[in-house]
């Protein structure tokens, strides 16, 4: 008997998108991107690094950026 694996579909960078449930920290990981490496935002709401333990819900747009250092 084999076990299905439950999708849900996101927004990623404006692109549709199925992804296994998750949290935002989990996805960046999953995607291959170092976590001090790439900006997030949900929603159209940045998220920073410490912040990133959300579950991710159906519908949800997430935004991945470099981050911009000033000076």
């Amino acid at each position: 008997m084999s076990e299905e694996v439950r999708t849900i579909e996101i927004q990623l960078d404006g692109v549709p998108c199925q992804v296994a449930p998750c949290t935002l920290a989990e996805l960046v990981q999953r995607l291959g991107h170092a976590s001090e490496g790439v900006g997030t935002a949900l929603n159209g709401r940045f998220v920073p690094r410490g912040q990133r333990d959300r579950a991710l819900q159906p519908g949800d747009a997430v935004l991945l950026f470099k981050p911009i250092v000033g000076g």
